[in-house]
């Protein structure tokens, strides 16, 4: 039974809360929230594309069979997700309806620019979120994640994946990586999508939903400067310099996020503080061992304004560089006070929540 068209599908953007840079390593944990931001996808019958290729408001049926007849998709995540997802459709026998996608994002700026909130993994499970329910594939959230993940790593094989974890699961999540580096190309190499959803390199991979906690305040600042996240993430796990990457910095990081998931669960802020500031440290000495820019002095700032703020503590969020600080505060503390002293330093607040909203169909 498929989708009467047209209908739309949203998918949210992230913020990590703890665990990055660790979680591009297999098997090792993250905590990240899902946002009140997305990236939407209204799919309508095929009309002919006005342009040679996609654009970011529209994904059409034309680029699409192009892409496939050329076996091309350059950096194009919805592109490249639109390719697995009809490759999949075509291993399970389902005849082609021919539909164009039309994005929407509250993924940017008024002026554009791309507030770090994870804009690529939304529109990816976007994509499969509007296939999934135009064919009526009965995915798993599971399911739906391998394959976001299978169409990122053909763009960019360190992404961890943990940005469509949280889109495809909403809330607090829970998140480890696969295997990337053993997983099938299914674009490049040709393997079948359904063969490549299965094997030994996804067992490291957790994806769950953890409980949220309720008397956690977060507050979100934008500093207004993009990251260049893979850049940064490929300089961090390269550059050695004298850094034990495992020792200094993955079971710390591992024990870090564990202690903060039990300290979520009780809500023990002197505890939830201590996991925060951990982080912070931890993300700190990694970033100087191996001369990657993590925390830009306006991220310093963002932080260091918010903890002067009783019951708060605060880091960067993702790969820094720019973009995003993270604030979780106690329940009585006043986000208007911090979110003005941000202003005085020329530091956007976000008006983000944690949505429960996983990707889906957008009534």
């Amino acid at each position: 039974m498929t989708q009467r068209l047209p209908f739309r599908v949203a998918a949210p953007g992230k913020l990590y809360v703890a665990g990055e840079y660790a979680v591009v390593t297999p098997g090792q944990q993250a905590i990240l929230i899902a946002v009140d931001r997305y990236v939407s996808a209204t799919v309508t019958p095929a009309q002919p594309a006005q342009t040679a290729t996609p654009t970011e408001q529209v994904l059409a049926h034309d680029h699409g069979v192009a892409a496939a007849a050329n076996r091309s998709f350059g950096t194009d995540y919805a592109l490249a997700a639109w390719l697995v997802m009809d490759a999949l459709r075509a291993e399970r026998g389902i005849d082609p309806i021919p539909v164009d996608l039309h994005f929407d994002s509250t993924l940017r700026s008024d002026t554009g620019e791309k507030y770090g909130l994870g804009s690529s993994g939304a529109a990816t499970m976007a994509v499969i979120t509007a296939f999934n329910e135009l064919y009526d594939l009965g995915l798993t959230v599971t399911e739906k994640l391998k394959l976001g993940i299978l169409a990122s790593i053909e763009i960019s094989p360190r992404a961890s994946g943990g940005d469509l974890a949280a889109g495809a699961l909403g809330g607090w999540v829970y998140y480890q990586a696969p295997d990337r580096d053993h997983l099938a190309r299914v674009l490049s190499d040709n393997v079948s999508v359904t063969e490549a959803m299965t094997g030994p390199a996804w067992l490291p991979m957790r994806a769950r939903r953890i409980p949220t906690p309720s008397e956690v305040q977060v507050l979100i600042g934008w500093t207004g400067s993009p990251a260049a996240t893979d850049h940064l993430v490929s300089q961090a796990t390269t550059n050695g310099n004298g850094l034990d990457w495992d020792a200094d910095f993955l079971r710390p990081s591992a024990a870090n996020v564990n202690s903060l998931l039990l300290a979520l669960a009780e809500e023990k802020f002197p505890l939830i503080h201590a996991g925060i500031r951990t982080a912070r440290k931890l993300l700190a000495r990694m970033a100087h061992d191996t001369t990657t820019l993590v925390e830009t002095p306006a991220l310093t700032t963002l932080i260091d304004t918010a903890e002067r703020f009783a019951g708060t503590s605060a880091k960067t969020s993702g790969a820094g560089g720019g973009d995003c600080g993270i604030v979780l505060a106690e329940p009585w503390v006043n986000a208007d006070d911090i979110y003005a002293a941000w202003r005085d330093h020329g530091i956007q607040p976000l008006p983000l929540s944690v949505t429960q909203l996983g990707a889906g169909r957008k009534e």
